[in-house]
């Protein structure tokens, strides 16, 4: 008798314990659903457009700020910037030797709440509206700060190089 007072005894408990890790399974699952992928692509959008403003304000500081403090901005035809102060660096050099008009269409926005990715077309045109380069870039965000900034930004040209 006392067996299988035992016996019953155990089997409680084991029903004790799997309902209540199958509790903590389901709490993880809800703190894991709060990410909302519709408005991470809205944010990822507002970062574009923020983007945008800045450069065509030539406000070095604000472009720098899209990125991340440890981001790598990698261009054609030159060596990987990385570092928030290197990219601020880059811009402003940019900016002092005279930037054209700035544009740039998002074509889609995916990704997760660890990373989200970015594919965009760019263009540079002069006051005429005349295009004076375009291409497209792939970036990466993570969220920093409460804010989703570039982590990676790679870009390149539709134009051919230049021949000499």
């Amino acid at each position: 008798m006392r067996k299988i007072h035992l016996i019953k005894v155990v089997l409680v408990a084991l029903f004790l314990v799997s309902i209540s890790c199958k509790k903590e399974t389901e709490a993880t699952t809800e703190v894991k659903s709060t990410f909302n992928l519709e408005e991470a692509k809205a944010a990822i959008g507002i970062a574009g457009q923020t983007f945008v403003i800045a450069m065509n304000k030539g406000d070095s500081i604000a472009l720098a700020n899209c990125y991340t403090t440890d981001a790598k901005m990698m261009g054609p035809n030159e060596k990987a910037v990385v570092g928030r102060p290197a990219i601020q660096k880059v811009f402003s050099g940019w900016i002092k030797g005279g930037i054209p008009t700035f544009t740039m269409k998002t074509i889609a926005v995916w990704g997760n709440e660890e990373m989200m990715a970015a594919e965009e077309e760019w263009a540079f045109s002069d006051k005429d509206g005349k295009i004076l380069d375009s291409g497209k870039s792939i970036e990466l965000f993570k969220m920093e700060d409460g804010k989703w900034r570039m982590f990676r930004d790679c870009y390149n040209s539709d134009l051919p190089i230049p021949k000499k």
